[in-house]
């Protein structure tokens, strides 16, 4: 939620501001079935490495923007590496009993569902500061993903091509 207002701080009028949001979307569109199978080669765990890491460099490229063009480099390289959900869905069908998919689903779907309620609270909060902050601070949180995927996360083998996750 505080894109727009940071690209209307660099002088963006109300079309930029929506290329800039799209300018996300159309790369995440266009990269996500190549994220996707990459994961089905080299596996879940290394692309959601990636992925994370990608979020993390676009967000300091973000806070450390000097110029409308930098936004629009940080949201490219955000939206070529975003498959976090995706791949992470990916990687509980691989490693979830059937069984118990709908519920691992559901609880990152309300992991999600709280970082969309608290994160525009906590956003707006820190921007009281100046826009950087929460820009900061969405990079410090996407850091701690990368190092809980890497220390944490048990590596999960990438399915042979035809091989379903499913029943």
């Amino acid at each position: 939620p505080l894109l727009p207002f940071y690209a209307l701080h660099f002088g963006a009028s109300d079309t930029v501001v929506g290329l800039l949001i799209s300018t996300y979307a159309l790369c995440q569109l266009v990269a996500g079935p190549v994220l996707g199978s990459w994961s089905d080669r080299i596996g879940r765990k290394p692309l959601l490495i990636l992925s994370q890491v990608g979020t993390f460099i676009g967000f300091l490229i973000l806070a450390k923007a000097w110029a409308l063009w930098v936004i629009f480099l940080s949201r490219i390289i955000d939206g070529i590496t975003a498959g976090n959900l995706s791949l992470a869905q990916a990687y509980i069908a691989d490693v979830t009993e059937p069984e118990n998919r709908a519920k691992s689903f559901g609880i990152i779907g309300i992991a999600f569902g709280i970082g969309f309620l608290v994160g525009p609270g906590i956003s707006g909060f820190l921007s009281q500061y100046g826009y950087s902050y929460p820009i900061y601070a969405a990079a410090a949180l996407s850091a701690g993903s990368v190092i809980c995927t890497a220390l944490l996360l048990p590596k999960a083998e990438p399915h042979e091509m035809g091989e379903t996750a499913g029943p």
